[in-house]
């Protein structure tokens, strides 16, 4: 089996999330309930050193997608959450953790290029990043100016990575980094449940390696998570993924190291990456995963 390695693309969600909290200084967050302001005391016990690390060890869920779509999987609209389901999204941190699960539907949709779906999917991200007052840096107008044209594929994608980019930036300025501890989940867990939905119907050796291999990440989530546990909302999330961990405690993930070899291309010297991870996961345990990952994404979505 080979690397799952981190594509040089980072888009969306993931992009809110290069840099965290810091260390042990009390954080503070707002959370919303309808129209009103409570102030929320976090103090997470996570260096940010460790949390930025695992952060840039998780893969964006446009990696996902693409596996998907080389492996040759359709476009299937039903996989994704409902665009009418942001009305249920009235607190910071629901909206946080669902612009992530938003965004990992985007880019599945921007992969295929189905650009009247786009549009629902980026006025609800705008929606939900001016209720957390980051909206400002979302360029609505261009990303749908973009979104209407195919032929501007690779520009909606640059768009879109700097302006979360610039929202993450103010959100790390704010000291408001809970929040993209929150999205980088939701994108991770709606990426994973789109490709366990299409692994449902047809399953395939890679597809099926690759969810098995979805248990680091999940590890590497619950470490970042678990920082803020004494939060009720994390503490709920923290829940959750801990029944999922349990059923990937199962998988036996190996490592086989091999020497690197260099070769030259177009005139240069690279080194080229031998060694492989291999994943043991049965048919049963797949089945639970596929069960226990929609469960859960329901339940966070709802």
């Amino acid at each position: 089996m080979k690397n799952f390695s981190r594509f040089g693309i980072i888009i969306l969600a993931t992009v809110f999330v290069l840099t965290s909290c810091g260390g042990d200084d009390e954080k503070f967050i707002e959370k919303k309930e309808n129209s009103d302001t409570i102030p929320v005391k976090i103090k997470p016990d996570i260096s940010a050193e460790v949390i930025n690390d695992i952060i840039m060890s998780i893969p964006s869920p446009l990696e996902m997608a693409t596996m998907l779509k080389d492996n040759g999987q359709g476009y299937d609209a039903n996989l994704l959450n409902p665009s009418t389901n942001i009305i249920k999204y009235n607190t910071n941190y629901k909206i946080a953790f669902n612009i992530g699960v938003y965004s990992a539907d985007l880019g599945y949709i921007n992969i295929y290029e189905k650009t009247f779906s786009a549009m629902s999917y980026l006025q609800n991200i705008k929606k939900l990043g001016d209720d957390i007052h980051i909206g400002q840096f979302f360029d609505f107008e261009t990303l749908k100016r973009l979104a209407t044209n195919t032929k501007n594929y690779d520009s909606l994608i640059f768009i879109s990575t700097d302006n979360f980019n610039k929202m993450d930036a103010h959100l790390r300025t704010q000291n408001r980094n809970e929040l993209s501890v929150l999205m980088i989940s939701g994108a991770w867990l709606e990426g994973v449940n789109i490709a366990c939905q299409v692994a449902k119907l047809k399953p395939n050796k890679d597809l099926t390696e690759r969810l098995g291999f979805e248990k680091i990440n999940l590890d590497n989530i619950l470490v970042i998570l678990n920082a803020y546990k004494n939060d009720e909302y994390f503490g709920k999330i923290v829940t959750e993924f801990e029944k999922l961990k349990q059923i990937y405690s199962q998988i036996t993930i190996s490592y086989t190291y091999v020497e690197p070899e260099t070769k030259e291309v177009n005139g240069q010297l690279v080194i080229v990456n031998k060694s492989k991870s291999t994943v043991d996961i049965t048919d049963e345990q797949l089945k639970q995963i596929i069960d226990e990952i929609a469960r859960v994404r329901n339940t966070m979505i709802n």
